[in-house]
Parts: C-alpha cells; structure tokens; sequence
C-alpha cells in the first residue's frame, strides 16, 4: 500500500510543560484570590448534564459522583431540558451550597448567564463542551475558566482514516456521514467534521452522502439514518460522530437489510460499541477514557475552591489524550497501510480488558471505575500524605489516562490563535454536506482563511 503522509505526519504529541504526568503550572497569587472553602472542607459540587440517554453521559456523571465521594464532597445531579432549566438548576444548586458546578454540553447561550450568576455568588464552574466561536471559559469574569473538550478532528482523522483504508482494500466507496448537532456542543460537531475533511484529503476514491444530524444520541442516529435511507440504501460504510449515534443508525440500517458491519466507525468509546466489535459488526471507535475525562475535573475544582490551583489562560482549555480500539491485530495493520502507523496520535488500547474493567462498570448498581481521583488533587494528596498521579492511579495501560492544553500545542501556539481557528471552523464546518468527494473538499478549501489549520498534526 502506498504511504499517504510526510515524515512531519510522524511527529509525536507534546504535552507543554513537562512529562505526561506533569502538573499545571497554574497561578498561585489567583488561586489565593478567589478561592472559596478551606483545605478539607465538605462542600457541594453539582453537575448538570443535557441527557442521560447517552452511555457517555451516563459515565461522566457517575464518574463526577464516584469523585466526589472519594474526596468526602457532597454530590448533587440534574438534567436539563430546556434554556431555562440551565439557569435554575443553578441557581438551585447554589442555594443548596454548591461551591463548584459542572457542565456536559450546555446549552452556549445561557454560558454568560451562568458565569454571571457563578461570579455574583462565589461559586466556580466548569464545563465539558462549553463553548463556540464566540462564547469562551475566561470571558466571563473569574469564575468559567476551566472547559474540558475532546480534539475532536484528532478524534475523527484516526479512526476514519482506518475505515477509508478498509473500504478501499475492499473496492467499496460509499460512506454515510451522520453529523452531530448544530445546537448542542457544536464546538464537537465543527471539530469532528474537519477531521472528516482530513481524511478525505488522503482517499480520492470515497463518496460521502447523507449528512443528517444525529443530535448525540440513540435514538436521534435512528432517525437521521431512517432519513438517509429514504434517499438511497446503497451505502457500504458508516462514520457517525459519536457511538451511541452510530448505535441508533446502524440499527435503522440493519431494520432495512443494509448490513454494513465491520465498515462502521466513530468516537467515544461506549460499552455497546466495544461490544459490536468484539461481535465483528464494528470495526473502530476512538476514545478519550470516559469516565477519566468525567471525573478529573472535580479535583481540579477542589483545588481551585481551597486555593490550592487556579489556571493560567493556556491551561483553561483543556482536552483528553486519545486511544483507538478494534479487533487486536486488524487496527496496526490498517494503520500501517495507511501509512499513520508512526502519527504521533495513533495509540490501540486493549479493547476487552478495557470492557471488563472500565466500561462496563456503567451498568452495575454502584458503578467502581478504577480511579482515585484524590490522587489528581495537588491539595488532598498534601491533606492525605497522597502522591500525586495524573493518571488517577489507573496507569496507561487500557488507555491514555492524561490530558493537555489546547493553547499550549505548537499547531496553535496561543489561546487567540485557537480562537480565530474555531471561529473560522464554525464558518465552513457546522454542516458539511457540501463535502461529497475530495474534489469538493478541495474546492472548498480554497475558501479557508489562513487562521484555519487543517493539517493532522497535534503537537
């Protein structure tokens, strides 16, 4: 096979600052200014979600609430529904005492609303998936300075890659795209689509069709892919942007006799979807440890709220060192025809010891994940004579339990320059069924400003 990428496509991530297991550099005299409990207090940390029909978002609030009782914090947990409810949830919950709060994929046009009300009462927040374009943690006064979202391109570019490089070793071309969502993260959803253009740029041969949005969930994957079978049914692959969508449509697919299988991959690594691999009816997801990713911002919070950390602007965003999962074997050799063997994000997992002893650790009653997470708090390992671990004590082994900062990569470079390259992608990327073949994409690229960096590196 030929190789498709230079020798700079090689270059290894670097995590800014030191070692994988390297802390924030942080701002004392700012973490002294705004802190707001005292070294083992028991205060509240809450956490408001915008569903709990995802496998996901069910691990990241458990995950929030498993640390919070490892560092003896009061927990408390709500969904919204609505604009509204973002608001009044938190204020609820400040009334109930939270001092911290955390956010999975809010609604963005209440964020300044929230920083407002955090800033009046004191209280910190934090978010996953928090902000757009125009909407960033920081801007908004002392208090939203921290947001923990995936490089969803790098996410993207791996594992559809590897599944363009199957679908071309076996003649097939034609690929259904199912889309996230373009009013719930839609950070994610601009992200993952360029990593959908990164791929193509290398495989001439794929056709891309159908773009319906998915909305994040099971049920709305069923019905994008329900729509995009009304068109036409002659689809021999799947990329879905994340794995309970690629659920929902590959059920829709199956209901109607397209059996697409092992031609079928996405992000996040889900329970089923380990499981759909295992089974050989999937071939790859690519995952960012879920409930590490969920849990580990409530020590950082912790540590913000004793006064212990306080971010510098190039640590307030944040993002999840990736691993890739498949059938053993299969995912290096498709990797190396690809010539991405080497790309320095390029990382397998073990896919079933990580099933066992992580994922599906969701559906038990009280659900244990391997990780302690006082262990990630620069304040309760000083308290309780602790060693510090970034990794939460899981180690690397079933995944990459680490993270960095997005402003500090050298692709970027600085927090502006992260900016002006989200805003563009915003302009190009919410939707992306104008991208139907590498042509079309290059086409399009002639449009991109200078500011917007496509290249799949991330160092």
């Amino acid at each position: 096979m030929r190789k498709r990428f230079l020798s700079v496509m090689f270059i290894c991530l670097l995590l800014v600052g030191g070692s994988g297991l390297a802390f924030a550099q942080g701002d004392p005299a700012l973490a002294q200014k705004y802190k707001n409990a005292k070294p083992g207090e028991s205060f509240l940390i809450g956490h408001i979600t915008f569903h709990l029909g995802q496998e996901y978002a069910i691990m990241v609030y458990q995950s929030i609430e498993q640390a919070c009782k490892q560092m003896g914090l009061k927990f408390k947990g709500a969904v919204a529904n609505t604009q509204a409810d973002w608001i009044e949830l938190t204020e609820s919950m400040i009334a109930s005492g939270a001092k911290a709060i955390i956010y999975n994929c809010p609604n963005a046009e209440v964020m300044p609303k929230i920083a407002e009300i955090a800033n009046k009462n004191n209280v910190f927040i934090a978010s996953y998936f928090g902000y757009t374009g125009d909407i960033w943690p920081g801007a908004y006064g002392p208090r939203w300075v921290l947001d923990n979202t995936p490089l969803s391109d790098e996410q993207t570019f791996i594992p559809l890659t590897l599944l363009m490089e199957k679908m071309e070793q076996a003649k097939k071309s034609k690929i259904y795209i199912q889309q996230g969502s373009k009013s719930a993260a839609t950070v994610s959803t601009v992200l993952i689509n360029l990593g959908v253009f990164q791929a193509l740029l290398n495989y001439p041969t794929m056709q891309l069709m159908g773009f319906q949005y998915g909305e994040w969930g099971y049920e709305g994957g069923r019905s994008g892919a329900e729509a995009a079978l009304a068109v036409r049914t002659d689809y021999e692959g799947f990329w879905s942007a994340n794995d309970s969508m690629a659920t929902g449509g590959l059920k829709a697919l199956r209901d109607r006799g397209v059996e697409i299988g092992a031609f079928t991959a996405s992000r996040d690594m889900e329970m089923t979807t380990a499981q759909d691999i295992l089974k050989g009816r999937f071939l790859v997801t690519s995952g960012f440890a879920i409930p590490y990713y969920g849990g580990r911002l409530v020590p950082m919070l912790y540590d913000m709220c004793v006064g212990a950390w306080y971010p510098t602007p190039e640590e307030m965003l944040q993002t999840g060192k990736l691993t890739v999962y498949g059938r053993p074997g299969e995912l290096e050799k498709l990797a190396e025809a690809a010539g991405i063997a080497k790309h320095g994000s390029f990382k397998t997992g073990p896919l079933e010891e990580n099933l066992k002893q992580i994922l599906m650790q969701m559906k038990e009653k009280n659900p244990s994940y391997p990780y302690d997470f006082r262990l990630m708090s620069l304040s309760k390992t000083k308290e309780l004579g602790l060693k510090y671990d970034r990794t939460a004590g899981a180690g690397d082994i079933l995944g990459a339990h680490d993270y960095y900062f997005i402003p500090k990569l050298k692709k970027f470079g600085s927090i502006d320059a992260w900016k002006k390259h989200v805003a563009a992608l915003y302009s190009f990327f919410l939707d992306i069924s104008w991208m139907t073949d590498q042509q079309a994409a290059k086409e399009m690229a002639k449009k991109f400003p200078k500011e917007l960096k496509y290249e799949a590196v991330w160092e």
